[in-house]
């Protein structure tokens, strides 16, 4: 399988709105892209019902030490 397991959005820090990282994915010919904006997963409300390929929800914590 194909595919991109580490975007962010411009739900954080990403310069691509959603539609347009699902869009650039499936141009790209992948099978899958992960969101995985960072400390929240606000951006599952954005994914249309069907995306035409696989979008998994992730999120990326923050976290120090």
């Amino acid at each position: 399988m194909k595919a991109d397991l580490h975007t962010h959005s411009t739900v954080s820090d990403g310069s691509d709105a959603i539609e347009a990282l699902i869009l650039a994915a499936k141009r790209r010919g992948l099978e899958a892209v992960a969101i995985t904006d960072h400390d929240t997963l606000s951006h599952a409300r954005q994914i249309l019902p069907d995306p035409g390929i696989r979008v998994i929800c992730g999120i990326e914590i923050s976290a120090s030490y």
